[in-house]
């Protein structure tokens, strides 16, 4: 594995101040990418298929940035590509495209973001496991990408390698991609219509029957049942969504509990969720779902792998299970959805924006650094130590070089120190872990501390005290 440093080292300028805030997160399979308020885009973890967009296959345990452009307004990751939008209604794309899912008109890798076609008109995109798909603001629905059990919705499995219409309605409201299927919400009279097609043999959409379907078709609402839709959220190979009336629903594949059911048998019909009520989101990842409740609470169930659902644990759950955490609760979350290799699923990790928005919170899966932490340690809580001090603001007071940066806790920092100066290292809640003072001045210290992998500060500090410079530390693997 090659772990991109951006540099070995780093000629900083720092002033005390907070950055840009975190707006968006999107998890990949083994990768995450986010948006910041400045417009500016982020990436860490695993870059197999060029998902970073450096027309590299450089990888990072923390968030780095991609390009210098300050116009992204969404993203959303594929099982390997990436989509994006930006402000002047553009898509861009990168990664992945043995299927097509990137929208060119053919099937060769992109290493770093180029726009789809020439429009200026597309308000909201989604990736899938393979296929892709985004919404026009005259309420048209166009998507591409593998189609091989007609996940397109174009009435045929044939790959299509540009975007191309779906049917020719204009009243399409939200779009949500699983593993092989996708569902649709058109807005129909006052009410929001759900549809499915794509795969089905685990009843993902919803027909009572499971057999493929080509075109989108209405989903059967249960027997007695009038449900009045609010939102949608599609998994590998199940679906889930939300009610007007905060009710909760689940269809597809259970192999791991994931309908929230208390069993592991697949459902073609669309199933109320009878344990909690008051329901808020549903998040549906690879083989696990994540809610939030209107209390606050979230809760988690499903395929637990390396403890992505928060629990503590790596024990599957087949009922909704309140999450635990370590720090700040969150605003926002994106569990990776996965894509397949033969008859297994991968992506087994899960972001979310911090209540502050000024770090990133994650748990799961972390053999690729898709945790964002500087280790490749897996969680299983959700941490927000993720980015909270790549918002500190960095302005030139004083030159200061670290290296190497990531480093394993032996490290070297240089600038033109003077006696009296204080040299502290906090961790990411803002506890000192080791002080020194300096006697004499200098050009050079090295330090070798036993440190627990993570993101440090190194703080610089005058003799009355006042911060001259300050710089994050990733201490981790290399």
């Amino acid at each position: 594995m090659r772990i991109a440093v951006l540099k070995c080292f780093f000629f900083i300028s720092i002033h005390i101040g907070w950055s840009q805030t975190w707006v968006k997160v999107s998890a990949g399979s083994n990768c995450s990418l986010g948006i910041k308020s400045d417009g500016t885009l982020w990436f860490w973890g695993r870059n197999n298929y060029g998902e970073y967009g450096d027309e590299s296959f450089n990888e990072s345990l923390v968030p780095i940035q991609i390009g210098t452009q300050e116009n992204w307004t969404d993203i959303a990751c594929g099982g390997i590509h990436v989509l994006a939008l930006k402000s002047d209604s553009t898509i861009w794309s990168w990664g992945s495209n043995y299927w097509g899912q990137l929208g060119h008109g053919n099937i060769t890798w992109i290493g770093a973001p180029h726009q789809i076609g020439t429009d200026h008109d597309w308000v909201q995109i989604e990736s899938g496991g393979f296929h892709s798909a985004a919404i026009k603001s005259d309420g048209t629905l166009w998507m591409w990408g593998s189609n091989e059990f007609g996940q397109l919705g174009i009435g045929s499995n044939a790959q299509v390698l540009n975007p191309v219409q779906v049917d020719s309605n204009h009243n399409w409201y939200s779009i949500s991609l699983g593993g092989n299927h996708s569902l649709g919400f058109r807005e129909e009279g006052s009410e929001l219509v759900l549809y499915a097609w794509g795969a089905n043999y685990a009843g993902q959409l919803g027909l009572g029957h499971n057999a493929d379907t080509y075109s989108p078709m209405s989903v059967l609402l249960p027997v007695g049942h009038e449900v009045h839709w609010k939102s949608i959220s599609a998994g590998f190979a199940f679906s889930t969504a939300i009610a007007k009336d905060s009710t909760a629903w689940t269809w597809g594949s259970n192999n791991h509990g994931q309908l929230a059911s208390g069993d592991n048998v697949d459902k073609n019909i669309v199933t109320q969720i009878n344990f909690l009520s008051n329901w808020k989101n549903l998040i549906a990842g690879s083989e696990c779902c994540y809610a939030q409740l209107y209390d606050g609470s979230t809760y988690s169930w499903g395929f637990n792998f390396s403890g992505m659902l928060s629990l503590g644990t790596t024990q599957t759950q087949f009922l909704p299970t309140p999450c635990s955490f370590t720090s700040t609760n969150f605003e926002s979350l994106a569990p990776a959805k996965g894509a397949s290799n033969g008859f297994q699923t991968f992506g087994f990790h899960a972001i979310a924006i911090a209540s502050d928005q000024l770090s990133i919170c994650s748990v799961g899966e972390n053999c690729c650094g898709a945790l964002g932490n500087g280790t490749m340690i897996s969680n299983t809580t959700f941490e927000c130590n993720v980015a909270s001090l790549v918002s500190v603001e960095e302005n030139q007071s004083l030159d200061l070089l670290v290296f190497p940066n990531p480093c394993l806790g032996k490290f070297t920092i240089e600038a033109p120190f003077e006696s009296g100066q204080v040299i502290q290292l906090l961790d990411l809640n803002g506890r000192c872990v080791h002080t020194q003072m300096l006697i004499n001045s200098g050009f050079s210290h090295s330090f070798e501390i036993d440190l627990i992998p993570g993101v440090y500060q190194i703080q610089l500090l005058n003799q009355e005290g006042e911060k001259l410079a300050n710089r994050r530390l990733v201490v981790g693997y290399l």
